[in-house]
């Protein structure tokens, strides 16, 4: 299925749950990439919706890692697709296994849920993958961002709110100091269902936390800041060439 990247002016194909959801587009309006960062790596790319939305942010040379053949194989045609392919670029590999150093920016959306937990029991075997610590358990894939970043770099997270307080203990083992945190709300009076992280490794403390992100004004209504996110006018930074 050939579709429109939301908020982009950008296409996607996709097959299933491949492309994008929800998560990916607050992720993509929480980045905020360095102004001189050179090099901007996705860890667990999927179908590469993340390194499509970043091409419209960012200079950078843009890097998606995927250790799924299918879903690599969809990222690299999706960069095809839109003629992307001297800016961004896609590798078929375990996180775990890098040997990329010295990168300014990681971003992730990674597996939520723990293996042990049920989140969808129709799930196919590359959904699962996707989305349960199978194959990346959360202190894995933070060690293997502290081992790619430089000192200062940046990496961003969307993950769910109640594995907040595992994410703080095994950033700080990693030496990644958390320096932004948003919660994202489906209603004004519901609790929070994802929640958005910057950090930067060897940071000095001082955290801020955001104003909650809030979905709908009520069922199917939209608030005014995700409409704005949905129509991309403020996901896009105007680049200079």
């Amino acid at each position: 299925m050939l579709r429109t990247l939301l908020g982009s002016k950008l296409m996607i194909e996709q097959k299933g749950r491949q492309a994008f959801n929800l998560d990916t587009i607050l992720l993509a309006d929480f980045v905020k990439v360095p102004a001189k960062a050179k090099t901007l790596m996705d860890f667990g790319t999927g179908a590469g919706a993340l390194i499509l939305y970043m091409s419209e942010k960012t200079n950078a040379s843009i890097i998606g890692v995927e250790i799924q053949e299918d879903r690599y194989y969809q990222a690299a045609h999706n960069i095809k697709l839109n003629h992307l392919e001297s800016k961004v670029s896609v590798i078929n590999e375990d996180v775990r296994k890098l040997d990329f150093k010295n990168v300014d920016c990681i971003i992730s959306n990674p597996p939520f849920f723990k293996i042990h937990e049920s989140s969808n029991v129709n799930e196919s075997e590359d959904d699962r993958i996707a989305r349960h610590e199978v194959m990346l358990t959360l202190d894995e894939l933070i060690q293997s961002v502290a081992k790619a970043l430089k000192f200062g770099g940046h990496f961003y997270m969307i993950h769910r709110p109640d594995r907040f307080a595992e994410i703080v203990s095994v950033m700080n083992k990693y030496q990644i100091e958390i320096k932004r945190v948003r919660f994202v709300h489906p209603y004004l009076n519901s609790n929070a269902n994802h929640v958005l992280i910057q950090g930067i490794k060897n940071g000095q403390p001082g955290m801020t936390l955001e104003s909650p992100l809030i979905l709908y004004v009520e069922k199917h209504i939209l608030t005014k800041e995700m409409v704005d996110i949905y129509g991309g006018r403020r996901n896009v930074t105007k680049l200079t060439e």
